[in-house]
């Protein structure tokens, strides 16, 4: 379900219904109703590509903007609000949505999902059964390694270019992966991997601005200020423990993608 307002009235509609919808623009935080009729999802897509996304409103003086700029609208136009039961398995949550014209939603009852592609990939919707064949993550990303030493900004540059990025280890099943993945291998380390630290406050993070949750520190403790090095990397040894280094020293490293 997904929201339209109108005047004062905020209402739950049906998302592939077709309405005007009202994108925004950053810096200028300004309004733009749209009156074109589109689902939910095209019109989001349609923000996305021609201003910044569908309008959100977190307060009273955004809502008063939002109201003003559609206050010669006589039918209800979408906002950017969404409620969604649909998740992946892995609790990863997206608005993203191509569901065949067969299902064209899910109903009640219905709890998974299969993929159909004659010409396209399409999202289906069942409650059960047998399929030819399953499509399952494997846990983690393809892992890259890269045997030529580059610093760590070359690095991450070399990775971004080719792959997705620097590898990012963010749960012990990940690293679980990573060791099945370099086990007999004579890859020598530490390896540069996406780990650097803020210089600004101090803390650490992944170059896809997660924080660092679960660590595999050497000594068990965040490296902290003052320090000369912050850049992460990996040991390739037992344990595979994260270290602070010098982001100018060349190194060996490893791609996600």
């Amino acid at each position: 379900m997904c929201a339209a307002i109108l005047k004062d009235n905020t209402t739950w509609e049906n998302c592939t219904e077709q309405k005007y919808f009202m994108c925004y623009r950053k810096g200028s935080g300004e309004s733009f109703l749209i009156e074109q009729n589109m689902t939910w999802y095209k019109a989001q897509s349609y923000c996305r590509e021609n201003y910044i996304d569908l309008v959100s409103i977190r307060n009273e003086g955004q809502k008063e903007k939002v109201k003003n700029e559609g206050m010669n609208s006589t039918i209800p136009y979408w906002i950017g609000l969404l409620y969604d039961d649909w998740e992946w398995s892995d609790g990863g949550r997206s608005a993203y949505r191509d569901w065949s014209t067969e299902s064209n939603y899910p109903q009640a009852g219905e709890n998974h999902t299969v993929l159909y592609q004659p010409q396209r990939v399409i999202l289906t919707v069942g409650n059960g059964g047998s399929e030819e064949c399953t499509l399952c993550s494997e846990g983690s990303v393809h892992i890259h390694n890269i045997s030529e030493r580059m610093s760590w900004e070359q690095a991450l540059n070399y990775c971004k270019n080719n792959y997705y990025g620097l590898l990012h280890i963010e749960t012990e099943e990940d690293l679980g992966a990573i060791k099945q993945k370099f086990n007999g291998t004579y890859f020598t380390g530490p390896l540069w991997v996406g780990l650097r630290q803020s210089r600004l406050f101090g803390f650490w993070v992944w170059t896809n601005g997660l924080p660092v949750g679960w660590s595999n520190w050497e000594g068990d403790r965040q490296p902290e200020q003052p320090l000369s090095n912050h850049c992460g990397a990996m040991a390739m040894e037992e344990g595979y423990k994260w270290s602070d280094q010098d982001c100018l020293s060349k190194r060996y490293f490893i791609c996600e993608g």
